[in-house]
Formats: C-alpha cells, structure tokens, sequence
C-alpha cells in the first residue's frame, strides 16, 4: 500500500465541477456534496471567503442574501 501511495503522489485526480444549482429541493443535497468534495480536492488553500464566491457563483436565476 506505501508503494501505490507513493506512485500516485504526482499524479492529479481530476474532480467533476459543478452543475448550475437549478434551486429545485430534490437536487441540494446533491449540489452540496459535490461542492464539499471539489472544494476538498481542489481548491482546499483558499479562504473562506473564497471558497463561498466559488459556490456562489454556480447559483444563478435567483436572490442570494450573504
């Protein structure tokens, strides 16, 4: 297992981005677990503050309050 570890250090894992939120109920659990884990592959250095503008920006057509 140390040995496959090892190989794939260098190797990058490609993660899926995301959807538009389409702001129907059935698709928010969806939309945050795929947020969660592209932030977690991706894009773990950034602020907070970051990170939120990021997933602010897949959610389109509606009124956001901060």
């Amino acid at each position: 297992m140390a040995i496959l570890l090892q190989q794939n250090r260098g190797a990058k894992i490609e993660v899926a981005k995301l959807p538009l939120f389409s702001r129907r109920i059935e698709e928010v659990s969806m939309f945050i677990n795929m947020a969660y884990l592209y932030l977690r592959m991706k894009i773990k250095e950034e602020s907070k503050s970051t990170k939120m503008i990021w997933i602010l920006s897949y959610m389109q057509g509606g009124v956001v309050e901060a």
